[in-house]
Formats: C-alpha cells, sequence, structure tokens
C-alpha cells in the first residue's frame, strides 16, 4: 500500500491525486521479504550507488536562483535544458505534457567530481507549494556548502534576498530567495557542495535501506544539528548519521531525527512542489539494477530514457525511480564509472 503522499500545501486536482497514486517506492516493509533490518549491515548491498549527481530544488523562478547560487558560491552553470511538452509519466506527472526550464550549477570540481543543484521551474504544470515550514519536517531539508569567508558570504548573500536564521563563527544558517535552507561551514579553499540533510522518521530503518543501495557510514565534516538547528520547547535533534556513496568520500546525506512526536510528514507529494524534492544517483547498470531489485521483490515502473534538450547528451539519461522509507524520491541514473 503506498503511503499519502499528497503535497504538503496548496490543493490538489483530479490529476495531483492520480498521479500520487500512481508514484512508486521502496519501502523498508518491501526489503523485509529480502532479510530483517537487523541483517542489511552484514549483506551486500542490493544495488551500489557510486556518487551523487544532482539534487533537484523545484523552485519559481529560475534565473533569480541560478543567478544567487552563482553570485554567493561560486557555481558555475554547466548545463541547461528547457523541456517543452516531453512525457513526464515516470517522474509522476501523468495525461499532461510537462514543459520546464532547467538549470545545473556546480562547483568548480565540475560535473564528473561533484553533485549540483538541478534548479527546475516548473511551468506546466506549474511550481506548487512552500517548502517545509519546520526543520523537524520529514525530507530533505537543507543543502549544504562551504566557504572559506563567511561574512562575505552572509553579506553578498543577503544583499541578494536571503535571510541569515543564525549564525557562529564557524558556520551560518540562511535561507536563500525562496526560502529554501542552507547550511554554510567554514573551510579553506573553494567553495563546494558538501551534503543534504535529510530527516527521517527511524534512523535505524532509513540507515539500514541507504546501505542496502551501497551507501556506507562516514565521519563527514558537517556542522552539529543541534547547534545549527536548535529546536523549540518539544523539538530537538536526538541523533545524526552521515552516509556518503561508494565513488566520493566528500559527499553525502546527514540522517536526522527529532524528539517530539513523529517528524511531521509526509514528504513533497508532487515532482513539481517548491523545494528540495529528489536525488539523482549514478549507477553502473540500470538494467542490472532493476532487475536485482525486481528479483527482491520490489515493485518498480520500469527504466525509462529521458532527453535533455538543448545539452550534449543527445541520448537522454537512463534512469529509474524508487522511494526510500520516508518516502524521498531516488532518481538512479545510468553513469558507468570512466577510468582515472
Amino acid at each position: 500500500m503506498l503511503p499519502d503522499l499528497s503535497t504538503t500545501c496548496g490543493e490538489i486536482d483530479d490529476l495531483t491525486l492520480l498521479s500520487r497514486e500512481r508514484l512508486v517506492y521502496l519501502s523498508a516493509d518491501e526489503l523485509t521479504k529480502v532479510s530483517s533490518v537487523a541483517d542489511y549491515r552484514v549483506m551486500s548491498p542490493l544495488v551500489e550507488v557510486r556518487r551523487f549527481l544532482h539534487c533537484n530544488y523545484n523552485c519559481y523562478d529560475v534565473d533569480r536562483l541560478e543567478q544567487f547560487y552563482v553570485a554567493v558560491f561560486g557555481l558555475r552553470v554547466v548545463m541547461r535544458s528547457d523541456s517543452d511538452g516531453g512525457e513526464a509519466s515516470p517522474f509522476g506527472i501523468y495525461g499532461l505534457p510537462a514543459v520546464s526550464r532547467a538549470s545545473f550549477v556546480y562547483d568548480h570540481r565540475g560535473g564528473r567530481r561533484a553533485s549540483s543543484l538541478e534548479l527546475v521551474q516548473w511551468i506546466q504544470p506549474a511550481t506548487i507549494g512552500s517548502v517545509y515550514p519546520e526543520p523537524w519536517n520529514r525530507g530533505i531539508q537543507s543543502a549544504a556548502f562551504s566557504s572559506a569567508d563567511l561574512h562575505a558570504t552572509t553579506e553578498l548573500a543577503v544583499s541578494l534576498g536571503a535571510t541569515v536564521v543564525r549564525q557562529s563563527d564557524d558556520w551560518l544558517l540562511l535561507t536563500d530567495p525562496e526560502g529554501v535552507s542552507v547550511e554554510v561551514l567554514r573551510a579553506d579553499g573553494p567553495t563546494e557542495a558538501r551534503y543534504l540533510r535529510i530527516v527521517c522518521s527511524n534512523l535505524e530503518t532509513t540507515t539500514a535501506w541507504w546501505k542496502q543501495i551501497g551507501f556506507t557510514e562516514s565521519p563527514l565534516t558537517t556542522v552539529d544539528g543541534s547547534e545549527i538547528w536548535p529546536g523549540d520547547d518539544t523539538h530537538h535533534i536526538t541523533a545524526e548519521r552521515c552516509l556518503v556513496a561508494t565513488d566520493d568520500p566528500t559527499f553525502g546525506i546527514v540522517l536526522t531525527t527529532w524528539s517530539g512526536a513523529v517528524p511531521i510528514g509526509p514528504t513533497y507529494g508532487m515532482p513539481y512542489h517548491q523545494g528540495l524534492y529528489r536525488s539523482a544517483m549514478a549507477v553502473d547498470d540500470i538494467d542490472a539494477a532493476f532487475a536485482t531489485l525486481t528479483e527482491a521483490g520490489v515493485s518498480l515502473q520500469s527504466p525509462y530514457t529521458f532527453q535533455l534538450p538543448g545539452t550534449k547528451l543527445v541520448n537522454g539519461l537512463k534512469m529509474m525511480f524508487i522511494r526510500d522509507p520516508d518516502g524521498i524520491l531516488i532518481e538512479f541514473v545510468e553513469r558507468p564509472r570512466q577510468p582515472n
């Protein structure tokens, strides 16, 4: 049975409800068909995710956000793509041609070594909703970058529409011009993308799930969540756990749990809801990943080739989609390992 993946705010129409009902995710319950959660740590992963490719950020004004992230963090626009009426059922959009504008912005390492922000302005259907109102809401809460000069970063960010939430000598928490949270940690050298903070309902279950797709625990350099996100009288961070993929130990996820009631959910239900919605990750062979997961009893949509008009990827990208135990959409993209 699918979880309720309705949008966190705004009205939803019949088309949206149809989209929600047809989304497919890989749940913790389905993985127990292979082994118990306790066994995940000693089993070989079902799929090897090699590294992050990008984090999708649905927005209302892609030009403004592109300008912001390029100016404040020194990111580079590596690729832009305008979709004009393409078929988008694998994303959960049915009966309607999808129109969008996308910009992929990377740090100095570029597309072969770094994870990007994929800024997407949806035109049809139009971007809806607003970002999570509280830091304990379940889902991808923030993206993190490094900065060698927090003072300069603060001044420039504010001048371009950001809001400073709190700061110290070693870190900064701000919201960008559309309200998405950005963590900034002080570090020498050029700015780099560092991690995504994900709020989950059950740390052990979610950790086990990510390990089943090839992630391992790692001591990433992060901002202490309890400092940057102090919470309130009933909510505070109770635990954090950092995980990275096989090929890139410099970028990962920080799974975070909070006290109080079970984290508010669901995660953003619609693929065009504003905010940090999904993550794309590289695997060597999509067909092999699909076969392995299907054999394990996981119900999945078939792999799909997505076209990126106006880019060098003339043959498109072969991909498939699953959801983690908290409903976050994960995109596997076929990107075979390249020789050094």
